[in-house]
């Protein structure tokens, strides 16, 4: 078959979702396999990344453009999942940053980020898009803040 006629990925462009066309996370097959079967790794070829778009329903996709739903994924973050954790780590939730507002505390939270930048902390393999967990929990955190406390 002519070269002219197969597609082949170009790396030097970033990962973008076939979905919803932001620009993805790549990931190591460690990360990809904590997170789906192995059947459905073996759908995609390297580099996979993650899209981290709250509303898409792409989970994992290579260059490609194969994809593995979030259906089929486990153990995503929120807000992939909106009532996943935001921290795997240290299994801080949603609901545990809501509680902690309420309280007018932010000990747990400052605790979990303050772990999460520690040695040891494996949010690389436990994090579903591979990266430690500190700016996902502040993320929710000051939006959550902001709606509660108006």
């Amino acid at each position: 078959m002519n070269k002219a006629f197969c597609r082949e990925p170009d790396e030097t462009r970033p990962a973008r979702c076939p979905a919803c066309g932001n620009e993805g996370l790549v990931v190591s097959a460690d990360t990809l396999a904590a997170h789906v079967t192995a059947s459905a790794a073996a759908r995609l070829g390297e580099p996979v990344a993650f899209c981290g778009t709250d509303t898409c329903d792409v989970a994992y996709f290579d260059l490609l453009e194969r994809v593995v739903p979030v259906a089929e994924a486990r153990g995503l973050p929120w807000p992939k999942d909106a009532g996943g954790t935001l921290c795997a780590c240290f299994g801080l939730t949603a609901d545990d940053v809501d509680a902690e507002i309420t309280a007018g505390s932010v000990d747990r939270v400052r605790d979990v980020v303050r772990r999460a930048g520690q040695p040891g902390a494996e949010c690389g393999l436990r994090a579903a898009d591979g990266r430690s967990c500190t700016a996902r929990v502040q993320r929710y955190f000051l939006r959550r803040r902001a709606e509660l406390t108006g």
